[in-house]
C-alpha cells in the first residue's frame, strides 16, 4: 500500500516498516479513534523512547471521499500533534481487499497489528485494549526486539 502521511510524505507499506518492530493501527470510522488510543498510548509509554519501535495509524477512507481528502486531512492535522503527522497515513480507496486479507470484518472496530523488523505480522488485536491483550502485545514486542 502506498499513501500520503499527514506530514506530506509518500509512505509505502511494508517498506516503511522495515528495521523496526511496528504497531500498525487501522480504523475505518472516526468513532474507532478511542480504540486506537487504548493501544497506542500504553505502547508509546512502554516503547516510545526506543528507536527500535515505530507506530503508524492508518485511517481507511472510502474512495468516494478522495475528492475532499484535503478537507479531511486538514481536519486530522488540526487535531493531531505535529510530531505525529509523519506516522498518520490516510488511505483513500477501495479497502475491501485489505479487509479480506487482514481479517478486518467489522468496520466499526479498530484493528492493531504488531509487525517484526521485516514487516511480517506477528500479533493482531481489535477493538479496545484490555489488560490481558496489552500484556500479550508487550510480551510479543519484547520477544521481537
Amino acid at each position: 500500500m502506498t499513501s500520503k502521511a499527514l506530514a506530506g510524505d509518500v509512505v509505502n507499506f511494508p517498506g516503511a516498516l522495515e528495521g523496526k518492530v511496528t504497531l500498525v493501527c487501522i480504523a475505518f470510522v472516526r468513532s474507532a479513534q478511542n480504540m486506537i488510543d487504548s493501544w497506542v498510548q500504553p505502547f508509546e509509554r512502554k516503547f516510545g523512547k526506543d528507536s527500535r519501535f515505530a507506530i503508524y495509524e492508518i485511517p481507511m477512507i472510502n474512495k468516494a471521499w478522495k475528492i475532499v481528502s484535503w478537507v479531511i486531512d486538514s481536519g486530522m492535522r488540526s487535531g493531531i500533534p505535529v510530531e505525529k503527522h509523519g506516522n498518520v497515513v490516510t488511505y483513500y480507496g477501495d479497502y475491501s481487499g485489505y479487509q479480506k486479507i487482514l481479517g478486518m470484518e467489522d468496520t466499526n472496530l479498530a484493528y492493531v497489528f504488531l509487525l517484526d523488523q521485516k514487516g511480517i505480522i506477528r500479533w493482531k488485536g481489535q477493538g479496545y485494549s484490555r489488560p490481558e491483550t496489552e500484556r500479550e502485545l508487550f510480551e510479543t514486542a519484547e520477544i521481537l526486539i
